[in-house]
Order: C-alpha cells, then sequence, then structure tokens
C-alpha cells in the first residue's frame, strides 16, 4: 500500500496548473502521522500485504526540512517492524544540495523531480513566487544527484496543446539521461478553469507516439512512461502499474492530509471530493473502510458492467482515473474523461508500436549475430597466429 502523505501545502513555487490551488500553508503536525503509524498494521493486516509505501509530497516537501522527516522515519521504521517499508519523495527539485542528497541516500529515500522537458517548456509553467525560471537550477541539481550517485525520476506534466518538438523533447531527454513519466494536465487546483484539457490530451498522445518512435530508434532504448508499461501490459509481460490505468484506486492508496483529513488521491487536496474522514476522530481501518471509500472502491465494479462493458482495453485502463472522472463528471460512475484518446492510443501502441518494438528487436538480433560472428573470426585469427610462432 501506498500512503501519500502531504507534508505541508507550502511551496517556494507558483506553478500554473498546481493541484494544490491557492490555499494558506498548512504542515503536517507528527502526532497525527504517528497515530497512522500505529494504526497501520491491522490496515495492512486487513488488506493482506507487508508493504508500507510512504510518498513524502506537498506543495514543496523538502520545506518540511530534513529533522522533521527524520523522526517520521525513524518512527516508521521502529514501528513497523516485520512490513517491508520504503520511502518515496516527489520534489520540484529547486531546494537539493549535497546534504539533502547524503539523506536520501542514509534514509534510502527514492525521489523523483518534476521537471516539464526542456525549458523553454518547463519554465512556462514551473516558476518562482517572483516568476523567476527553474530549469537550469533543477538541471544542476539533477547533474549533482548523478554525481553523486542517486538515482532520480522525473514527472512530466503536458500543459500546452500547441506543438511540442518532440525531437528536441528526446534529445533533451537522452542528453539529462532522464528517466521521465509524462502526464497530461488535470484541470484542478490552479488547473480548474482548462477549457481545452481534452485538446491538450491529444497533443499529449501524438508527442508520445513520436517519443515511442524515438525510443527504438538508436542503439540504447530509452525507457518513457507510461508507454513502457503499457507496451508490457500489452504483450501480457506485466501489468501497467501506473495507478491511472491499473484499477486500485481506493484500495492500495490513500492520502493524509495536512489537516488530518484522509483521502484516496494527493490531488484532491484542494477539492476535496471524497474523504474519509478526519484521523483525529477516527481509527485508519475505520477510515479505510468508510463510506466514501466503499464507494470508490465500487467503481470499478459499476464500470465493468456499466460505461467499460465489453470494453476490450479493460485489463490495460480499468476505466480510468477515479479522482479524473469525479473532478470531470461530478460522479465515481464515470470513465475516463479521455477514454476515447486514450484508446486511440493504446490501439496504436498494439498495432503501430508493435512493428516498431519487433523492428528494434530484429536490429539487435542482427548486431549480436554479427559480433558473434567477429569474435569467432578473431578467435580463428588468434588461433593462426598461434600456431605460426609455435
Amino acid at each position: 500500500m501506498q500512503i501519500i502523505l502531504k507534508l505541508t501545502t507550502a511551496c517556494n513555487l507558483k506553478c500554473v496548473y498546481c493541484s494544490e490551488g491557492d490555499q494558506p500553508a498548512e504542515t503536517l503536525p507528527e502526532e497525527i502521522f504517528f497515530k497512522l503509524v500505529d494504526e497501520l498494521p491491522p490496515l495492512l493486516n486487513h488488506i493482506g500485504t507487508k508493504d508500507a509505501e510512504f510518498l513524502f509530497h506537498g506543495g514543496e516537501p523538502m520545506l518540511y526540512g530534513r529533522d522533521n522527516l527524520k523522526r517520521l522515519i525513524d518512527y516508521a521504521k521502529k514501528n513497523l517492524r516485520g512490513f517491508k517499508v520504503r520511502f518515496l519523495m516527489q520534489t520540484n527539485g529547486t531546494l537539493i544540495n549535497d546534504a539533502w542528497i547524503e539523506f536520501f541516500k542514509a534514509e534510502e529515500i527514492s525521489v523523483g523531480v518534476s521537471l516539464d522537458g526542456y525549458p523553454a517548456l518547463h519554465d512556462k509553467n514551473r516558476r518562482t513566487k517572483s516568476d523567476e525560471p527553474t530549469a537550469e537550477k533543477i538541471l544542476e541539481n539533477l547533474k549533482l544527484m548523478r554525481e553523486k550517485n542517486l538515482n532520480v525520476g522525473t514527472l512530466m506534466v503536458f500543459n500546452s496543446p500547441e506543438d511540442v518538438d518532440a525531437e528536441k523533447l528526446f534529445a533533451f531527454i537522452k542528453e539529462h539521461e532522464l528517466r521521465p513519466k509524462i502526464h497530461s494536465v488535470v484541470p484542478c487546483g490552479r488547473a480548474v478553469d482548462v477549457k481545452n484539457s481534452a485538446e491538450i490530451y491529444d497533443a499529449w498522445a501524438q508527442v508520445m507516439k513520436k517519443l515511442f518512435e524515438l525510443s527504438f530508434a538508436g542503439d540504447k532504448v530509452e525507457i518513457i512512461q507510461p508507454l513502457d508499461e503499457t507496451i508490457d501490459a500489452i504483450l501480457g509481460a506485466a501489468p501497467v502499474y501506473e495507478c491511472s490505468y491499473n484499477g486500485t484506486c481506493g484500495k492500495n492508496f490513500i492520502c493524509l492530509y495536512p489537516d488530518g483529513e484522509v483521502g484516496f488521491c494527493g490531488r484532491d487536496n484542494f477539492s476535496r471530493h471524497l474523504t474519509y474522514g478526519n484521523l483525529r476522530e477516527k481509527t485508519l481501518l475505520e477510515l479505510y473502510e468508510s463510506d466514501n471509500a466503499k464507494k470508490i472502491r465500487a467503481r470499478q465494479k459499476y464500470l465493468e458492467t456499466h460505461d467499460c462493458k465489453n470494453c476490450s482495453d479493460w485489463k490495460l485502463c480499468h476505466g480510468g482515473c477515479a479522482f479524473e472522472a469525479v473532478n470531470f463528471f461530478g460522479t465515481l460512475e464515470a470513465k475516463y474523461p479521455n477514454c476515447a484518446a486514450r484508446k486511440k492510443l493504446i490501439a496504436w501502441l498494439g498495432t503501430e508500436g508493435l512493428k516498431i518494438l519487433k523492428a528494434a528487436l530484429v536490429r539487435e538480433k542482427i548486431k549480436r549475430r554479427n559480433s558473434i560472428k567477429i569474435k569467432k573470426q578473431l578467435r580463428g585469427e588468434i588461433e593462426n597466429l598461434g600456431g605460426g610462432n609455435a
């Protein structure tokens, strides 16, 4: 189970699409986190898992401070013995320095950095409160993390229906050794008034197709999510783990907000569509079994017999993101708002995408055969030289 922790709503940036919207800064009290940890074992046993994954989120979670964060981590490790505990952080990447990198390594925190592509794209969306660009600073910090042998992933939000230079974006991904996950913007928080989200999603899908082609064109395959997981799922190699595809919303994820409210999604801190109740007043297990939590989990059964009935892509999509459905339509009993465009992308991956993959595998096979031939030839020449010297 992943527990999303909204450590603070405070942030040093003012991103144009932030799901937090504009609200007063709040910080998660330690005692609320401690209560969650104390009550987590009964919940994990209830759903039948030994995995507890804490995702430090915000606002900007690094504003919470290393000492404060260290106390949370130590408490979780001490009180969750017998469970597999992992820690992750999603950060805007502007505050990273040597001390933070050593902290991440010492505490084994997996880090994701928000980076919206090459600077001209990124700096349109992600600027400081004084309207300064941030791409250059983030790239410097990513380089520093690589130099310190800290693996880091990146998250890109696609926020424009205008033409994005896919080849430039791909070259940027390769140059900076990124492992990006790229999503289309969700109209919530500061982006609640985005009227062209469907157009943006269509543009995102076209760019993703081009990135997929480019990722298999060279000698090294570049991993770009959620495309890589989707093609694996089409081949039956593995499921799509991305939460907006795998149909486990309300089951394998919970979110703790700074005021003690518990909900199903980190994006929902601003609008609070379907919270479960407050951890100050109820146990974690009671909140997990609340009426709203059950409604979210029931969405799968409803869609499978209604909007998504007989859909050939059900096992790849599971009706899409529950938050986006309720955010867009005002009800959970609705499939993903961008269903038609997603189906087209899945269809393309299952046809043209598989052709691209097959061609890349054939090239790799030929390359390996040629390499073996060269090695055999060299071995023979070396043996002949040896015989002549004898």
